[in-house]
């Protein structure tokens, strides 16, 4: 056989190189030839037997004859390599031993055996932060998506991909914590992109990346970042983030100020992007300091002010869409610049209007019901109208 060299790559999609040169590329549809090809580089280290590659790949429809229509498909997926432009493709599957086999005597590199190597290297007990480190960027750097991705509705293929996956968050997260150790936050952000497109819902990788935007002074960034996030988390898993993001959250609106820069200078710097039209959307969190600050200045301002909440049916199938959407847009074109709103809740929000009676706070109500589309008014289950009572 030609000395030639293999690299298959089966992290975020399934292709076959040779010398450097992509030969074979899965696309979404893939047949019983490319899978029985997968299946068998998956298990390289070993004869798979026939009565396994059977139970795998072989129907109920084919029990009449389950060996001769697994002949077939090694025929096919032999024909399909050599098709590709594999050389001397029929040696590639070898039957032997009662099975069969990839053929290992072919150099050969696959980057999910690559990327567990350089994993399980990384947990060395031996193994120095530096060194650790490089490991890891390594390994995550391999991690293009999940295993087999065009194949998961394949039953072998399923606990594979959670297993990848698994490795490839907790490698992030360990190379995270050393990047942020080191003050690298460049890299860091870049890897937090990265994985937040895996995992979106990972809170923990949330926090990394909002530290390592604000190491970088894009706390402008990280506020919006956030604020992104934080709705789809309500609008996708009905939750609000934890008390840890909170936490965060209130980082990001208190960075540290450099005494050398003139008053002046930082006051114009906050003044950036405050400027938007409409009504301030604040976290739940910064509403209710909000609150607070404004029941402690009623008494010395003489001015009112009322809490307005609008109640929702739940709608867990929305996906961000819904009467909570159309709220969303219209609260802060109908409020002041000086107004406050918060999403509280996957099904409530709540406003803080000043300098208004009563009256004026259920006109501005209707006139936040009169712009909801029709089919959604039956979606609003109440609204409440509260003063903001002084603290005595």
């Amino acid at each position: 056989m030609k000395d030639i060299h293999i690299s298959i790559e089966m992290l975020g999609g399934f292709t076959i190189n040779v010398d450097g040169n992509r030969i074979m590329e899965q696309g979404k549809n893939s047949s019983k030839t490319w899978k029985l090809i997968q299946y068998l580089v998956a298990h390289r280290h070993k004869t798979v037997s026939r009565d396994e590659l059977i139970d795998v790949f072989c129907d109920s429809e084919y029990a009449d004859n389950p060996g001769g229509t697994l002949r077939t498909l090694v025929y096919r997926a032999r024909a399909a390599l050599a098709g590709g432009g594999l050389p001397n493709a029929e040696d590639m599957i070898e039957s032997k031993h009662g099975g069969y086999a990839w053929n290992n005597s072919v150099s050969c590199w696959v980057d999910a055996e690559e990327f567990e190597s350089l994993c399980s290297r990384a947990a060395g007990t031996n193994v120095g932060d530096d060194e650790r480190l490089e490991l890891l960027l390594r390994a995550t750097s391999l991690y293009r998506g999940d295993f087999l991705p065009n194949s998961t509705g394949e039953l072998w293929v399923m606990p594979l991909s959670r297993w990848y996956r698994s490795m490839y968050i907790n490698s992030a997260h360990e190379a995270m914590e050393l990047l942020h150790g080191k003050g690298r936050s460049i890299e860091a952000e870049e890897m937090c992109t990265k994985a937040l497109r895996i995992d979106p819902f990972d809170e923990k990788m949330l926090g990394h990346h909002l530290n390592s935007l604000m190491d970088q002074g894009k706390n402008l960034e990280a506020l919006e970042e956030y604020n992104r996030m934080e709705t789809m988390y309500f609008d996708v898993l009905g939750v609000n983030f934890s008390e840890n993001l909170r936490e965060l959250y209130n980082q990001i609106l208190r960075p540290g100020i450099d005494e050398r820069v003139p008053l002046e200078t930082v006051l114009n710097e906050w003044m950036e992007g405050a400027d938007f039209p409409g009504a301030y959307y604040c976290d739940l969190s910064v509403f209710k300091t909000m609150f607070q600050i404004e029941s402690r200045s009623v008494p010395r301002s003489g001015r009112t002010a009322y809490v307005v909440r609008f109640d929702t049916k739940n709608e867990p199938n929305s996906r961000g869409g819904g009467v909570m959407k159309q709220l969303g847009m219209l609260i802060p074109r109908t409020l002041r610049m000086g107004d406050l709103f918060t999403r509280a809740s996957p099904s409530q929000y709540m406003l803080m209007l000043h300098s208004l009676t009563y009256e004026d706070c259920k006109m501005l109500v209707d006139r936040i019901m009169h712009g909801l589309d029709s089919k959604y008014l039956t979606k609003i289950i109440g609204t409440s109208i509260k003063p903001i009572k002084p603290i005595m």
